[in-house]
């Protein structure tokens, strides 16, 4: 498995992001928030795929101007 750079290796535990509730979906992020809800599992993976992104520009635009 391969480790990101700066962090230890170590072993992952996997689990599922998404989960649903009374006819709506959500999904854990990293910092542990819950994110939704949404009508469906698609409309969840498509805002997930959205905030990945933001938080890898922001993460990249933060080690550009330092």
């Amino acid at each position: 498995m391969y480790v990101r750079t700066g962090e230890n290796e170590k072993t992952w535990f996997r689990s599922e992001r998404f989960f649903h509730i009374n006819d709506k979906w959500f999904f854990y992020t990293r910092e542990f928030t819950q994110e939704g809800p949404f009508d469906s599992k698609r409309e969840a993976e498509l805002e997930l795929n959205l905030y990945l992104r933001h938080a890898n520009d922001d993460f990249y635009k933060e080690q550009v101007l330092n």
